[in-house]
Formats: structure tokens, sequence, C-alpha cells
């Protein structure tokens, strides 16, 4: 369910911002520049990263927050009135809080030095949401298809606005598509978890290359995301025991 989805991108982002913020925080008077500092203390290539780790992090939670309530809602909104200009308003909104979101993740890979960026660019490029949010979102009148080697024109369908359905016309092929944004939006919080996973476990091997110990603290509190994806619970007791609560579906009949 993308509500587990969810949770185990919030425990991502919480997780990363303690393990960035641990680093920040040892920087006193007597280390000298704040920047020279944070560079060394998190092996950044460039001091300026710094800069990019915090927005990334505030704009992935903060469009998060909006995803989410999207999909509480849908296109109709909590107050569930027959107003376009608010579905209108919600669509255009949510297509581009993936966006930011794809981007800012894609800025912490490219920190983080994790392999295969072109490959993930791939990903994200291939996901359905990014191209319905450039159809849509971004370049409805100039849309420039490659493969077919010319510029077309979208506009959704508004009798098709409610919910989480979304439809689109092609106004250069005439070609009709329909959209269900749950399922689109679906997709994309998957990949951002299998991103921001991959960043962390990098990360952490990286800032703690030579702390074994460290290390494997520190990726044992990130495996509980995968538990959280998969719909589990996670319980922690006072002296850190975690407890770990699963669902499984069982192939007998009654």
């Amino acid at each position: 369910m993308i509500e587990q989805l969810f949770k185990a991108l919030h425990h991502y982002n919480e997780a990363y911002r303690e393990l960035i913020n641990e680093k920040a925080m040892r920087h006193t008077p007597d280390h000298g520049d704040f920047e020279v500092f944070i560079q060394s203390a998190l092996k950044l290539t460039k001091p300026e990263d710094w800069g990019f780790i915090c927005s990334s992090m505030d704009i992935i939670n903060d469009s998060l927050l909006g995803i989410e309530h999207f999909c509480k809602y849908g296109l109709d909104g909590p107050t569930k009135y027959d107003d376009f200009g608010e579905k209108y308003i919600r669509l255009y909104g949510v297509l581009n809080a993936t966006y930011i979101q794809q981007q800012a993740l894609l800025n912490l890979h490219r920190i983080a030095n994790v392999m295969n960026l072109r490959d993930i660019e791939s990903k994200v490029a291939k996901l359905q949401v990014r191209e319905v949010r450039n159809k849509l979102g971004a370049h409805s009148v100039d849309y420039a298809n490659r493969e077919a080697g010319n510029t077309e024109s979208f506009v959704p369908v508004r009798f098709t606005l409610s919910g989480m359905r979304c439809d689109y016309y092609n106004n250069t092929t005439l070609q009709y598509t329909e959209v269900d944004l749950k399922i689109i939006l679906s997709e994309h919080v998957e990949l951002m978890n299998d991103m921001y996973d991959a960043i962390y476990r990098k990360s952490v091997g990286t800032i703690y290359k030579s702390n074994k110990e460290k290390r494997e603290e520190l990726l044992e509190k990130i495996d509980d995301a995968k538990l959280l994806r998969d719909g589990g619970i996670v319980m922690r007791t006072p002296d850190g025991k975690r407890i770990f609560i699963t669902a499984f579906e069982s192939d007998e009949q009654e």
C-alpha cells in the first residue's frame, strides 16, 4: 500500500537527517570555518554541497507531505466541492511535487557518489508520473516528442478529473490516454525509497569507512524501512531491542 511507502520514505529522510546532523553538531569554534569542517566530516567533494544537502532534505519532506495529502483526498480535495479550479491546481501541484522530489533525491545521489547515477536517472525519466508531469504540468503546449521528432500539445480531459483519475488528450496526434494517479504515484514513491536506501547506505559507508561498529549500528536502523515498506511494524524496547510485527497471507483455504 502507498501509505507504507510514505512511512518508509519518512523513515529514510529522518535517518539521513540524523546522520548528517550528528556530524554538523560536532562543529565548535575551535574547528574553524564550518564549511571546511563539514566538507571534511561528510567527505564532500565541494563545500557548497552542504547547502544542497540541507535544501534537498527539506524539499523531500515538504513535497512528500503534499503528495500524501493528495493521495488522501484526491483531485476533489477534503471539501469535496465540484470545483474545477481546485482540481486543476491540485493536479498541477502534485505532479510538480513529484518532480522536485525526484530532483532532490538525484541531487543527494550525486553528492553521495552512489554508483550508476546514469542508470537511476534513466529510471526516473521513465516514470509515468514524470511523463504526465511534463505533458500536463510543464510543457503542455511545447512537449518535445524525441521519438517522433516533433512538438506536441496536451490537455487534461476535464470531465474525467475526479478522485485519482486524470485522462488527457494529445491535440497533435488525437491520442487519448487514461491515467490512474494512485498507480503512477505509487511507482514514484517506490523508486524514491530505492534511491534513498542507496544514498543512505553509501553515505554511511563513506562517512564511517573506518568505523565498522558505527556502520553496522546505522545500517541496522535503516533496515527498519524495508519492513515498513512491506507493511510491517517496528517497535523498540527501552533497552534498544527491536520487535518486528509482520503480516503475511496464508495459502490455506477454509
